[in-house]
């Protein structure tokens, strides 16, 4: 028998402890599931997201729209709200600007100087490398013909399409190769013995293992030296340096050789004389002159030469030969072209104490023209920066000498047939003397530094009075021309830009800005004048310049 009051306990704690085991399966089945379904959320958040971003209805804001600028041609735009987006075509020519995706693909940059711009490093020295010089190559410009196989100087169609020697461009020539010579590294050269190893020595056979240089003269096409190279897309080049006197300096061969994809360039070497010379060649920069000046290129079909892009296949001395001394890759060959500027420099200076242009130069639509045989502030600057490192390096005087015939200039007027102007009593150094003045900025800044680099001379160090009585002027013409740079400077200034020339003064014509990369010039030479000078005045505008190529503005009233 049951008693009623126990068994109604026990239905009590039997209900008790059901509903308990109920209550915490249920508690632990909802964890697992809220543990199981966590990603699944995260996922379903992030999808939700997405789509949130790539809802139609927000893209439905962004619409296309008519505008204009300036009540001009009407284009497409875009428009978000208030927001209105033009075309970067029409922003990059309306406000001279430039841009590009990045290197990653995922943002735009846009930049308001096309032309970076960069600082000299360290202090000047007149003994030194010549700015970033070293990183030039002025073998590789569009208006370089090629460098004369005869002279080693380089050649320019600039202004002309017959080939001329340009004294500015030589001289950067040469300040390029001293900078290379005393920044470039120079552990390693090779030695070829030309008929010691090549199996196919057609010259004596007593002659076949010499260490003596080569003699040689073709029946037909006389004496040459012929290079055979390939470039990058496989054709074969046949570069022929012969003795005959061309005034192309580098041109086509008319002779078919009947095969295909295969190109032949000639260099003249001038005529054969009874005389040792030492002819130093840079392949890369042959091709690549040759392939440019082929008939029908254009200024933008420059072609430009690398490491890699060719390789050497022969080197051939066709005719009869007579080996007479051993074959050297010279690791003097940066000083090699320097020295062969400088000279040139040295032996072409004329009467007046300058280097003449030898072809026209017309500025401003023909309204400023200078004459075949004018003089430049810029060119007798660099031609003295340059032959005073020849002299560092050389101890020559004859250097110094033409330094100081070359200052004469510098105190004639323009009229006169002098590369000095003046606006409004102020005298200027002209790159380009015309008449009225044109002022051009950079070539003045330059003509400085050249002036400086020779008033650096020690007078003491050298024999020559009228060295030393040149290098007293130089320093007089120097501290004039920095007095005038104070006073005319803020001229060139834009507020966002910088002026190349002050030709529209006696023109009475619209200013012409500079470029951004004559602008990132002007600041370059602008800090090299506060290396020296350490004047503030002109660090500031320098500094106000790198403002205005960052996109900064002066302000207005």
């Amino acid at each position: 028998m049951i008693r009623l009051r126990s068994l109604r306990n026990s239905i009590l704690c039997l209900v008790i402890l059901i509903a308990g085991l109920l209550f915490i399966n249920l508690f632990f089945g909802y964890s697992a599931t809220q543990t199981a379904n966590q990603p699944i959320r995260a996922d379903r958040d992030e999808a939700i997201k997405k789509d949130k971003e790539c809802d139609p209805q927000q893209s439905a804001l962004i619409r296309e729209e008519k505008c204009n600028s300036d009540w001009g041609k009407e284009m497409k735009c875009l428009r978000e709200e208030e927001e209105v987006y033009f075309p970067f075509s029409f922003i990059k020519k309306k406000w001279d600007v430039t841009g590009k995706m990045a290197k990653d693909g995922k943002r735009f940059e846009m930049f308001t100087s096309y032309s970076k711009v960069r600082l000299p490093e360290g202090s000047y020295d007149s003994k030194g490398v010549f700015g970033h010089f070293a990183s030039y190559s002025v073998e590789s410009r569009d208006r370089v013909r090629c460098i004369n196989a005869k002279t080693g100087i380089p050649m320019s169609t600039q202004w002309d399409e017959i080939p001329y020697y340009y004294p500015i461009q030589i001289a950067q020539f040469g300040l390029q190769h001293y900078s290379r010579l005393h920044s470039a590294n120079f552990s390693k050269y090779e030695e070829v013995k030309v008929g010691a190893m090549t199996k196919e020595w057609k010259g004596s056979a007593a002659m076949a293992d010499t260490n003596e240089r080569l003699f040689w003269k073709d029946e037909q096409l006389g004496e040459l030296v012929n290079i055979t190279s390939t470039v990058a897309s496989d054709a074969l080049v046949l570069l022929n340096y012969i003795h005959e006197e061309n005034s192309l300096c580098v041109w086509n061969d008319t002779v078919s050789n009947g095969k295909n994809n295969q190109l032949s360039y000639s260099y003249s070497l001038g005529s054969m004389q009874s005389e040792w010379r030492n002819v130093s060649r840079d392949v890369l920069v042959d091709v690549a002159r040759a392939i440019s000046s082929a008939e029908g290129k254009k200024k933008e079909d420059n072609v430009v030469m690398h490491p890699g892009d060719i390789r050497i296949v022969s080197v051939g001395f066709r005719g009869s030969c007579t080996v007479k001394r051993v074959i050297v890759q010279s690791n003097e060959r940066h000083k090699e072209s320097f020295l062969t500027a400088a000279n040139w420099m040295l032996h072409n200076q004329d009467a007046n104490g300058g280097w003449p242009v030898p072809v026209e130069r017309a500025i401003a639509d023909r309204q400023l023209v200078l004459p075949a045989g004018w003089y430049s502030a810029m060119g007798q600057g660099h031609a003295i920066s340059l032959l005073t490192r020849a002299y560092w390096t050389t101890k020559n005087e004859s250097y110094l000498e033409a330094c100081a015939k070359s200052l004469a200039l510098f105190e004639k007027l323009s009229k006169d047939g002098g590369v000095k102007n003046q606006l409004w009593g102020i005298d200027w150094y002209e790159e380009y003397p015309t008449n009225p003045g044109s002022f051009v900025l950079n070539g003045f800044m330059y003509s400085l530094l050249g002036l400086y680099d020779f008033s650096r001379i020690p007078s003491e160090e050298v024999s020559s009075a009228s060295v030393r009585e040149g290098i007293s002027k130089a320093a007089l013409l120097w501290s004039k021309g920095l007095d005038s740079l104070l006073t005319l400077l803020p001229l060139y200034d834009t507020g966002s830009g910088s002026i190349y020339d002050l030709r529209h003064i006696g023109l009475k014509s619209a200013p012409n800005l500079a470029r951004w990369d004559y602008h990132a010039v002007h600041i370059y030479l602008l800090k090299w004048l506060v290396q020296i000078t350490e004047n503030q005045y002109l660090n500031e505008i320098a500094d106000r310049w790198i403002g205005y190529a960052h996109g900064k503005r002066a302000k207005h009233n």
